[in-house]
């Protein structure tokens, strides 16, 4: 070997050698896997977004990889055609927009982030060796989630996000927010994650901006708490909004869940901010009837009233909109060789079918993964070629959480380890219909044995758009040989029914049964209810003054 090849290899050694160290001092620093109004790209579009900082000299990380799959860790690799895009200053930071338009810049990933929470890998040049990773759960729209210090151990919230800037907390002043409504005496209203049915405040936020709850304290009696800030998504009131915390003494059950417990007299119920400043103060009562609620007469008004049929996480105001005879008909939670959406890609989906014997409009009605967010979802209005399900018709909806992908692309994805589903009318408030989804199988879907009955089973091959198999009785949810009368009828009033039943109230939980042909006392409160027959068949009754 001659000294110039001695001299070559030498330098490619110590080049190689270079990369390595300088490759070590990169790090992940900051995500957001929700961004709806925050920072936006050069396109405007507000999308996701990884920052890398670099704690060594200067760097090109052309040949490095980005990815959210283990499986897969050259899932995006950094391009080497535009250096000004990729390199990292000493000390500075990289942001990498992960919204599947690498079209957009060399800057820009093929992949997006979940914001119900999965992995991010920053891989070396062999796309092998990983460098760092961050793991990372549930995620509130406009909020980050970055190590509080540059290259420190520790991850938390960041309520003002610091993309391409050095990782600090800002502290906010205190907003104007409302103690909306509470109810003591909770028997059969509103249950919490656990299926208990607690007591309950509600807050009202009358702000044009989300408000994170983090640092804020309230006091009701003797009792004082300050909500932690490790769930913005438990603990943040959106833009005019609302948020319940339950008051059940359990707050190793979730930030939303509050130390202290509700007294049995009165008192006085004090909301303050993280500076300790006086937001909110009103007298407690708790001489509310049982399953009633207390409350603002309209939101945030200075006048109080007893209400028979509470609004938790809605409007005061609330006017009940029964919604169409729409279920939900079958779900897949996880894709791999199943039906591809538009985008040619294996996403979660969920099934709709119209059990009703007239064609129905969903556009306004809501679709949740959450029991604590009810309105998580939205069906756009404004294309009703696309929103109206025609009697016995099927519509599909992805969950996939690319909702700029089409009207019927969800901002959420499913877990296939089982979780709950709900659809609403367009009140926001209105259960039509709710399941909690078993773990699955991939490519398995949990459907209902026939179209709009139960029970429900799993399928092994999927029936998306399509009828999971007909009753020779009926192919709908309205028997042809009885209905319920009067209906709508008046709370408290009597109905003959002709069989076994089970009677069901807007949030899907049993409110009376019967073992065989009788006449019933109705519920005495307004709203809406679910009556399902002995024979499979299902009503809705409505109870108003």
């Amino acid at each position: 070997m001659t000294k110039l090849q001695i001299f070559s290899a030498l330098g490619f050694v110590l080049s190689v050698g270079m990369q390595q160290v300088q490759s070590q001092d990169l790090i992940l620093n900051e995500l957001q896997a929700s961004n709806s109004n925050g920072v936006y790209d050069d396109f405007f579009e507000f999308d996701d977004w990884v920052e890398i900082h670099n704690s060594g000299s200067l760097l090109n990380l052309a040949g490095h990889y980005l990815s959210d799959d283990l499986d897969s860790l050259d899932k995006w690799k950094f391009p080497d055609t535009n250096p000004g895009l990729t390199t990292i200053l000493p000390g500075g930071h990289l942001l990498i927009w992960c919204d599947k338009d690498p079209e957009q810049g060399e800057d820009h990933a093929d992949f997006s982030l979940s914001g119900d929470g999965e992995t991010v890998y920053l891989v070396d040049t062999d796309g092998v060796s990983i460098l760092d990773s961050i793991q990372y759960g549930q995620q509130q729209s406009d909020i980050s989630y970055g190590r509080s210090c540059d290259g420190c151990d520790d991850w938390v919230y960041f309520d003002v996000p610091t993309p391409e800037a050095t990782n600090q907390s800002t502290e906010l002043p205190a907003y104007v927010l409302y103690v909306n409504e509470w109810q003591t005496s909770n028997e059969t209203t509103l249950f919490d994650e656990t299926g208990e049915y607690d007591s309950w405040v509600e807050l009202f936020n009358p702000n044009d901006f989300q408000v994170n709850l983090s640092g804020y304290s309230l006091i009701l009696d003797s009792q004082s708490y300050t909500v932690t800030g490790n769930e913005p998504w438990l603990t943040t009131v959106d833009a005019n909004g609302f948020l319940v915390l339950w008051l059940d003494g359990e707050a190793n059950e979730g930030a939303n869940h509050l130390g202290i417990s509700c007294p049995i007299a009165g008192g006085n119920l004090q909301l303050l901010g993280s500076d300790g400043s006086s937001i909110d103060e009103v007298e407690w009562d708790t001489t509310t009837a049982s399953n009633a609620s207390y409350g603002r007469s309209l939101d945030g008004s200075p006048s109080w009233i007893e209400f028979t049929t509470p609004t938790p996480r809605i409007t005061n105001s609330l006017q009940i909109i029964p919604g169409g005879m729409i279920v939900i008909n079958e779900v897949l939670t996880w894709n791999v060789i199943d039906i591809q959406d538009n985008a040619m890609e294996h996403e979660d989906w969920i099934e709709l079918y119209n059990a009703g014997d007239v064609a129905i409009d969903i556009a306004g009605y809501y679709v949740s993964d959450r029991i604590d967010n009810p309105q998580k979802w939205m069906v756009p209005v404004g294309v009703p070629d696309s929103t109206v399900i025609p009697s016995g018709g099927f519509v599909l909806l992805y969950a996939d959480d690319d909702d700029d992908q089409g009207w019927n692309h969800m901002n959420f994805k499913l877990n296939n380890e089982g979780e709950h589903a709900a659809l609403r009318s367009p009140d926001g408030f209105t259960v039509l219909d709710s399941l909690d989804i078993p773990l699955l199988p991939a490519d398995v879907s949990w459907g209902r044995v026939y179209d709009a009955q139960v029970p429900w089973i799993e399928f092994e091959t999927t029936t998306p758009n399509a009828t999971n198999g007909t009753m020779a009785v009926s192919h709908h949810m309205v028997s042809s040989e009885w209905l319920p009368y009067p209906n709508p009828s008046k709370p408290g009033g009597t109905m003959e029914f002709l069989e076994a039943g089970f009677l069901y109230d807007s949030t899907g939980r049993l409110v009376q049964s019967w073992s065989m042909s009788s006449v019933q006392q109705l519920p005495n409160c307004e709203g809406l209810f679910l009556l399902q027959l002995e024979n499979g068949h299902s009503h809705r009754i409505l109870l108003s003054e």
